[in-house]
């Protein structure tokens, strides 16, 4: 691991500076003067803390922009700023947000904290994009209300978090009809981050796990690996996922071949699209299930 060189001491001073600038500018130009504010590291917590909440809270995701590699990310004075602020903080968990945690501990006083990878039993090394998973979704749900409770009164947040709950149950429900006639079915997938939801729709993925993960840890896949995932889209599985976030010339190769083999191609992000979970995770489902339906397996 390489260590970073540490900052000029003046550096050091301009940096806190700028912290305490852009918390004085949060204060006087926000609503979180007067709302409890929870503060989310990925959108699609951070999307179910605002469906959850509605008006009863202000709601911020620091991870935000679809074109950009949420790995890669490093905190900003302004992320400090805002989780200085925060009643609650959202954490994805499981090495994902690692940035998060720390500003989090580096706190005078902690803020109320949800880890959804801890509430999973998800641990660092295990896939971190359970953001993909809709009972995971559910229980973030669940926490967050029985967290604001703690805090006080919020008649927006029970009736919306009844209502965002029934909305998950019924994609859950979409996603095990698609179970109960599709299940091993072969799919291909540049890398894990739709693994939850495969798993849960019974789908069994053919491209070797060590690809899988090398590409979704930025390491150059074995050779032999490679060639096989190339040579399992020409017998035709029912799709690819590719995670477009994090495209590079491997994965770009992988989807030249399963266009080249008519495989449909369905792309995907980390960083969620839009502001409504459901409505996101939903398009994903559609996504599969139309691609299924031309396997034959579904209606």
């Amino acid at each position: 691991m390489i260590l970073k060189k540490r900052l000029p001491t003046i550096v050091a001073v301009l940096v806190v500076l700028a912290v305490v600038v852009t918390m004085a500018s949060l204060r006087v130009n926000s609503p979180m003067a007067t709302k409890p504010l929870i503060v989310s590291g990925v959108s699609q917590w951070g999307a179910l803390a605002r469906q959850s909440v509605g008006h009863d809270a202000t709601v911020v995701s620091l991870l935000s922009d679809p074109s950009a590699d949420p790995h890669s990310h490093e905190a900003t004075t302004s992320d400090a700023a805002y989780v200085s602020q925060a009643l609650v903080v959202v954490e994805n968990g499981a090495g994902y947000d690692s940035w998060l945690t720390k500003l989090v501990q580096a706190r005078s006083s902690a803020p109320t904290t949800i880890n959804v990878a801890g509430l999973m039993h998800v641990t660092t090394g295990q896939n971190p994009h359970i953001f993909y998973n809709l009972y995971a979704a559910e229980t973030f749900v669940r926490a967050l209300r029985s967290a604001m409770r703690g805090h006080g009164s919020y008649p927006d947040l029970e009736r919306r978090s009844a209502q965002l709950l029934g909305q998950l149950s019924a994609s859950a429900a979409q996603v095990r009809s698609i179970r109960q006639s599709c299940a091993g079915v072969r799919v291909a997938a540049t890398e894990d981050v739709t693994g939850y939801l495969l798993a849960e729709m019974g789908l069994h993925v053919v491209t070797p796990e060590a690809l899988r993960l090398a590409i979704g840890n930025s390491i150059d896949p074995s050779v032999g690996d490679l060639a096989l995932a190339m040579q399992q889209l020409t017998r035709h599985p029912a799709f690819l996922v590719d995670n477009v976030q994090t495209a590079t010339p491997l994965t770009n190769q992988m989807v030249a071949q399963a266009r080249r083999y008519h495989v449909p191609v369905i792309e995907v992000t980390e960083t969620m699209v839009g502001t409504n979970y459901v409505t996101w995770i939903d398009g994903v489902i559609a996504k599969m299930r139309a691609a299924l339906q031309r396997e034959g397996c579904v209606q």
